[in-house]
């Protein structure tokens, strides 16, 4: 059995209920961190009750890992096979991503000492690792077409792309409308790639 297994076997579950559940847990989740979490508190913002919430799922651990799974669910960018272009999608949809309810003080605590060990782990598996795989993916396909250095870092190339998010965001400065081409052009160039039209 895992986390995310639900307590009851009961009638099948209404998933409006369950959206709402999710939505609501990821505002509380925002606002009061892991510690301080509280089912009853998701119950009323979703408009059900504690034993509703209860029947879904069989504790705090079990909802929050499918709330942060739910971040998850965005389509990822179509992939157009010019790589820069490539590039700068997947960091709009970052963007886009980063920004929805809750997903931006989430990845902050991710990084709290009282989060569980296996919810950390699902929010790594659910939501960094696909993301990080899209982007390493998109720098390899620039180095297979010969338009970054074949020797470049993309690992690290991968990290200064989305840290650059997060250094914004700890510094309280807000973030440049343009900051997806910005920062990919930077990227870019700084693997050996020609200034981007």
């Amino acid at each position: 059995m895992t986390l995310t297994d639900a307590a009851g076997r009961g009638r099948p579950r209404d998933a409006e209920i369950d959206g709402c559940v999710l939505d609501a847990a990821l505002a509380e989740l925002a606002a009061k961190g892991y510690a301080a979490f509280s089912l009853s508190a998701v119950a009323d913002a979703a408009g059900t009750t504690r034993p509703a919430v209860y029947r879904r799922w069989k504790g705090k651990a079990a909802l929050v890992v499918d709330a942060v799974a739910r971040l998850a669910e965005v389509d990822p960018p179509q992939v157009t096979g010019r790589p820069f272009d490539d590039l700068v999608a997947e960091l709009e949809d970052f963007r886009h991503c980063i920004t929805e309810a809750a997903a931006l003080p989430l990845a902050g605590i991710m990084l709290g000492d009282d989060v569980e060990p296996a919810l950390r782990r699902a929010y790594t598996e659910r939501v960094v690792t696909p993301r990080r795989t899209r982007l390493r993916a998109v720098l390899a396909a620039a180095v297979a077409a010969g338009d970054i250095a074949g020797d470049a870092d993309l690992e690290v190339a991968g990290s200064f792309l989305t840290g650059s998010w997060y250094s914004f965001a700890v510094a309280g400065a807000a973030v440049p409308d343009d900051w997806a081409p910005r920062v990919a052009r930077l990227v870019w160039q700084a693997c050996g790639g020609a200034a981007p039209g």
